[in-house]
């Protein structure tokens, strides 16, 4: 099936085309008091509203009263105020009232669960009115004409908000739902941060043994062996048995080593003749599995590494066996912060490394969108404008973290306990809400022109700079923690090489062959790495992968560019 953006989605496509993951551009999303909020309750007030013309106000009641029948994905983890629960709680009130709707759950399963339920459901024929589904079952109602084109309705009922979210993905999520120029379903919003590996070194004892800032391959494998020989550690580089990963957030992963080197495992990428390949086969990933493995060989990575599970990673980090690691930007708060509880003269340091031959970071960048609300076929009028409308709210909510909706500023707060199971951020949103606090506390801004999680990792900062022990009793570090690892990702996007997938798109043939494909991937991998397989067998792990429905995938994956 082609795949074209339509021509009612051509403004907003080339508007996302155009757009820049400069982070920046995401600070001055966080500058507006309660600005998300707030121009969700002033839309519609006054005379100005009473003439803007026939426009649809995105805020506005939906024109007809209905009840929207809904699939959700529970979260069984959440909190709430007594009394409340998934369908009725503060959040899903507040929205309910504002557009004069009522969410009736179908269904509501846990997680783990979720995709199963909405398989079953897609099956019989029985679907809810607005759900949330995978890319797989996305096409799957496509091919049957169970969901409705949402283009128009996006383009009439979506927010100035929403909308300058979606442009941050650079046309990538609507292209990923977009068939035969319909936009066929909503796309979730990752931040795109969570997908770029960070280097976590102990600060305090780069202080003590004056090391310098880590640029390369050398510098890292230097502080490795200090911190061997002057700290006692009997660990190098904590690395687990999961070395890369595409989905991001790969905690002691090994992402940034490979991408050094120019190589992406996990990701499809556009190759020097133009066409897709597959980023774990290319001649620069055998490159960098033979220069990771003389690490290997030399002690900088422990060999058992091809055992160890995340869990044991954080053992070795903070029991202080190790001072470094990669991670991603969160890990600065967790698990590191935890270490500050007994002991507040640690600190941990984050770097972009090792850089490449170019002088720059590269990085393989994460997929915006994973999921995508769908509306049934046959669904009014009125159902769109419901889904796309509440869809404005979440996201608005979720930007200010709910907290002008809090009767307590103590209140739960969890963007998974609004109506629609889907995330809805941006794609700089970290590296733009960490800047925006970084030009207050830099005495650019004043602090009246933060909100949401903005202002509070601005307070959090401010408070543990004040007095770490205190804030850390207080579990008010993360701010602190933040502010530093988003804000250099924001600060350093300009001497970033990011490398955005060629496809992001999941095949049939994946659907079939992609555990059998990943099993041989890793192991070969691994086996390389610790030695048990010389660099050769790299050659016969491809013809391999090609051979078991890699070279289908490929071929699929270019089907659907045209």
């Amino acid at each position: 099936m082609r795949r074209k953006f339509s021509k009612g989605l051509s403004i907003v496509l080339a508007l996302t085309m155009a757009g820049s993951l400069m982070a920046c551009a995401g600070a001055d999303d966080n500058t507006a008091s309660s600005a998300a909020t707030q121009q969700a309750e002033s839309k519609g007030e006054g005379t100005e509203a009473a003439a803007a013309s026939e426009e649809a106000d995105p805020y506005g009641p939906v024109a007809e009263k209905i009840t929207l029948h809904v699939g959700r994905s529970e979260d069984t983890g959440a909190t709430y105020l007594d009394g409340q629960d998934s369908s009725n709680n503060y959040l899903v009130n507040h929205i309910s009232e504002k557009l004069g709707i009522t969410f009736e759950y179908d269904f509501s399963v846990p997680s783990d669960t979720y995709e199963t339920k909405v398989s079953m459901a897609i099956t019989s024929g029985e679907i809810p009115d607005v759900m949330v589904v995978n890319e797989s079952q996305l096409r799957q109602l496509v091919a049957a004409g169970a969901i409705e084109d949402m283009s128009d309705a996006y383009n009439k009922y979506a927010s100035d908000n929403l909308k300058a979210a979606y442009d941050t993905t650079k046309g990538i999520s609507f292209a990923s739902a977009t068939f035969d120029g319909k936009l066929m379903g909503m796309p979730s919003i990752s931040p795109g941060a969570d997908g770029i590996p960070m280097l976590f070194v102990r600060g305090d004892w780069m202080e003590e043994l004056n090391l310098e800032e880590p640029k390369t391959v050398e510098d890292i494998v230097n502080i490795v062996e200090k911190f061997k020989a002057e700290k006692g550690t009997t660990n190098g580089l904590i690395v687990s048995s999961k070395i890369v990963s595409k989905g991001g957030s790969n905690t002691y992963g090994i992402d940034a080593l490979f991408a050094r080197y120019n190589s992406y495992p996990k990701h499809f990428i556009t190759g020097a003749d133009g066409k897709i390949v597959y980023g774990s086969n290319t001649a620069e990933t055998k490159t960098a599995l033979e220069e990771i493995r003389k690490l290997v060989e030399s002690g900088v990575i422990d060999s058992s590494f091809v055992v160890r599970d995340s869990s044991t990673c954080e053992e070795l980090i903070t029991s202080g066996q190790s001072g470094i690691f990669f991670g991603a930007w969160w890990n600065m708060n967790w698990p590191l912060n935890g270490m500050l509880s007994d002991d507040p003269s640690i600190f941990w340091n984050c770097y972009l490394a090792p850089l490449a031959d170019d002088g720059k970071y590269n990085t393989a960048m994460i997929s915006p969108s994973a999921n995508y609300l769908v509306v049934k076929a046959g669904s009014s009028e009125a159902v769109k404008e419901a889904a796309i409308k509440t869809m404005n709210y979440q996201f608005d909510i979720d930007q200010d973290q709910g907290v002008s909706l809090k009767a307590d500023p103590t209140d739960p707060y969890s963007w998974t306990t609004m109506p629609f199971s889907i995330l809805l951020s941006r794609y700089d949103d970290k590296e733009g809400k960490a800047l925006a606090a970084l030009e207050v506390i830099n005495g650019k801004k004043d602090v009246s022109e933060l909100s949401g999680e903005a202002l509070q990792w601005y307070e959090s900062y401010q408070a543990a700079t004040k007095d770490v022990k205190s804030a850390s009793e207080a579990n008010n570090l993360f701010g602190w923690s933040y502010v530093r690892s988003a804000g250099l990702l924001g600060q350093e996007v300009g001497n970033m090489n990011q490398i955005f997938d060629a496809s992001y798109s999941r095949t049939e043939t994946m659907d079939s062959k992609w555990a059998t494909l990943e099993k041989l991937e890793d192991e070969t991998f691994l086996k390389i790495l610790n030695g048990e397989a010389s660099i050769d067998s790299f050659d016969e792990y491809v013809e391999q992968w090609n051979a078991l429905g890699g070279s289908d995938i490929l071929a699929e994956l270019e089907a659907l560019k045209q």
